[in-house]
């Protein structure tokens, strides 16, 4: 026979169980968010140091101008595959 103070124990334990997963699995699902998040901000920052470098190596010659538009079009075709974003530099739109 089942004593009533030790249903109660055992439906609270297993409330117990049922928030703790649910927590959990909501801390991975913010944690696996800012993963993502942090991804795309480096991605984007790497596309901003490379199109920089660039535009600073073509003027001065050291680059040809057709390394420096193929390059550039390399850049842009990544940007269109998901990560385009706004440029953090004044006067310059994303990548």
């Amino acid at each position: 026979m089942v004593r009533p103070a030790d249903d109660y124990f055992e439906q609270t334990a297993r409330l117990i169980a049922e928030q703790l997963q649910r927590s959990r699995s909501s801390e991975r699902a913010k944690a696996a968010k800012f993963s993502r998040e942090q991804v795309e901000q480096s991605r984007k920052i790497a596309h901003d140091v490379q199109a920089l470098e660039l535009e600073r190596l073509a003027p001065l010659g050291q680059i040809p101008q057709a390394e420096y538009k193929a390059r550039m079009a390399a850049l842009e075709e990544d940007a269109d595959d998901g990560t385009r974003y706004d440029s953090p530099y004044p006067g310059r739109s994303g990548m």
